[in-house]
């Protein structure tokens, strides 16, 4: 039950789909992929994070020139 409301908060809040929308998702074959894509968008979040990290040491050292 508790990993049926985090899909569709999941579905709701950082995918952007309207209940409608969700209500589909769930009763289709699809509801599977669902932790899939849970997981790339946190792999994308962690990538976001490391390249901000990096440009930010790669102008430091452009500074120290």
């Amino acid at each position: 039950c508790i990993n049926l409301l985090k899909k569709v908060k999941f579905l709701l809040k950082d995918q952007g789909m309207t209940i409608n929308g969700v209500k589909k998702i769930l009763n289709s074959s699809k509801s599977l992929e669902l932790d899939e894509m849970a997981n790339n968008s946190i792999k994308a979040d962690n990538l976001r994070n490391k390249l901000v990290k990096i440009s930010k040491i790669v102008k430091n050292l452009k500074n120290l020139k």
